[in-house]
């Protein structure tokens, strides 16, 4: 049991608050890793799992590359948004997200409709479009060495 972490020792490294990583990131979040090991009160359904241990390595592509992630509600992780009605949804500047469309059409997670390029309208699961934001490196040279591959990234193994 060397290594391993409670969620809420995880979320307290991370910056998510604790209610977030226990009831909502392994409800909406795909790949969303199991305990390695279950405790007594885990009922398997989401509550009581808060002192199952998680290997740190597992969790790592849902870590945040900022401080304070951003952290939505559940209903609405569920939503169908165009980046700029994300932007909305988050609060920022619409140009904040439509850049990167521009920028690092890479990141974009794949639309609704399976499209992996945008187009006028596309529209995004919000909850896809957050592990993206939430997973921006930051400024500075090699900062994308920083980014860990998101779920819907292919990488290279050469």
């Amino acid at each position: 049991m060397e290594g391993l972490v409670t969620l809420q020792e995880w979320a307290e490294q991370c910056g998510y608050s604790y209610n977030y990583v226990l009831n909502i990131m392994p409800r909406h979040y795909p790949g969303f890793p199991e305990p390695k090991v279950r405790r007594k009160g885990d009922v398997g359904k989401g509550g009581g799992s808060g002192n199952n241990l998680y290997d740190p390595a597992e969790l790592e592509r849902f870590r945040p590359r900022r401080p304070d992630p951003v952290e939505l509600p559940d209903e609405d992780l569920v939503k169908r948004v165009t980046l700029s009605g994300f932007a909305a949804l988050i609060g920022v500047n619409s140009s904040n997200v439509t850049q990167i469309k521009n920028h690092r059409p890479d990141t974009l997670p794949p639309t609704i409709e399976g499209q992996r390029q945008w187009y006028p309208g596309a529209r995004y699961h919000v909850r896809d479009l957050l592990l993206m934001w939430n997973s921006r490196p930051g400024r500075g040279r090699g900062s994308d060495k920083r980014r860990p591959p998101l779920p819907w990234q292919h990488t290279d193994p050469h």
